[in-house]
């Protein structure tokens, strides 16, 4: 049984090109047959998110699309799993992590708490 290797993008956010920006990136390894428990788990861990009190979305972009592909669930695990593996360039298939808390994306809730702006729930991602 192998181990993949790959980037974790976050506390940054997204912008309007549906790029990952303002970003602190993390590399982490994982054994091949993960599954999209562990992988939370993992991502949380290395990152310092408690999920008990907060939800993670992972997401990454692939060439050729525009908008990033979400992980939710074992099959997503499967397809990027797939992908890294074919494509081993550490580089290659970084996740961007989005941390909300309460529903609020952690940036958003962040102003709210400053009283700079609103919390809403289409506001900008967290990576």
């Amino acid at each position: 049984m192998g181990s993949i290797s790959f980037l974790v993008m976050h506390s940054g956010r997204w912008n309007e090109d549906n790029c990952c920006i303002n970003y602190t990136i993390e590399a982490i390894m994982l054994k091949e047959y993960v599954t999209f428990r562990d992988l939370l788990d993992e991502v949380a861990k290395q990152i310092g998110v408690d999920l008990r009190f907060n939800n993670v979305k992972l997401k990454y972009k692939i060439e050729g699309s525009n908008a990033p592909l979400e992980i939710h669930n074992e099959i997503g695990v499967r397809v990027y799993v797939s992908l890294k593996k074919d494509n081993k360039e550490l580089t290659k298939y970084h996740l961007c992590v989005s941390v909300y808390v309460n529903d609020c994306e952690l940036a958003d809730r962040n102003l709210l708490e400053d009283g700079v702006g609103m919390c809403g729930i289409d506001g900008g991602d967290i990576v």
